[in-house]
């Protein structure tokens, strides 16, 4: 595995020096400075496979730039690309194939060895945390797609939403004077209806019987289960959302996931 980067090699070095095992994780790191051309120039991509020891022919580049999708195909090697920027997706569409993010990344498409951290259909990741009252979101959850969302504002939870790619999220909410219940949430623009901002909305899976409006709510995200998608039909984004309720609902009964329900957050008050 190679870094190939337009940015000169000190500050390359300056950068990764912060994050524990990131320079080892790489056999070559070029930096731009060290070529007669950066990218969108295949010079650099063409240097890596050198490095490498490896045609170019048999490597594959993720790459976040449109300079740099470029300059791998120019080197004759196949592009992912994860676009830097929200809805851009068709600048990019020279590349092999574009993914939401690098959580939908998925080497075994490529004849590299498949990700084993997948579980069940869930990925697990570092716990996170979010709360706030719960808002009036579109008025569409209940009324167009019969499922009750419990939105959080994405204005007080910008820190939260630049952190996480779009895309469908579980774990667990807390309601201070209710309980504890299994959550699958949406984190995105949601394509099908086009949002203008990104958001949080999160689906608490228990049968209320009343609204809870303006509740303090608290969500502990334990996995992900896919990206973000556009959908032909209201049907068949219906069907897809309660899909990931099945998945999100037995994978919170595996230890690996059912342990966070009785984290403190969700229980204490604040």
């Amino acid at each position: 595995m190679a870094l190939a980067s337009n940015s000169p090699r000190a500050s390359i070095e300056s950068k990764i020096f912060y994050h524990q095992g990131w320079k080892e994780s790489f056999s070559v790191i070029i930096g731009g400075d060290e070529v007669k051309m950066g990218k969108p120039s295949p010079e650099i991509f063409l240097e890596a496979a050198k490095r490498l020891n490896i045609e170019p022919s048999s490597c594959l580049v993720i790459e976040d730039s449109v300079p740099g999708v470029t300059a791998g195909k120019a080197a004759g090697m196949e592009v992912v690309a994860v676009p830097s920027l929200p809805k851009q997706s068709h600048l990019y569409t020279s590349a092999d194939e574009i993914i939401n993010s690098l959580l939908d990344l998925q080497p075994e498409k490529w004849g590299l060895p498949q990700f084993q951290d997948w579980v069940e259909g869930t990925l697990p990741l570092k716990p996170s945390y979010i709360s706030g009252p719960v808002i009036k979101g579109f008025g569409r959850g209940s009324k167009v797609l019969g499922i009750p969302t419990a939105n959080l504002s994405a204005e007080e939870n910008s820190d939260f939403l630049s952190e996480h790619p779009s895309g469908v999220y579980f774990g667990w909410a807390g309601l201070l004077n209710r309980g504890v219940y299994k959550m699958v949430m949406s984190i995105g623009w949601n394509p099908y209806f086009n949002n203008t901002e990104k958001t949080i909305e999160p689906w608490l899976l228990h049968e209320f019987h009343e609204d809870f409006y303006g509740e303090e709510l608290r969500l502990v995200v334990v996995g992900y289960i896919r990206p973000e998608a556009n959908f032909p039909s209201l049907e068949r984004l219906v069907a897809k959302i309660h899909d990931d309720k099945k998945v999100a609902e037995r994978a919170l009964d595996l230890p690996l996931y059912s342990k966070y329900k009785d984290d403190p957050l969700l229980k204490t008050t604040l």
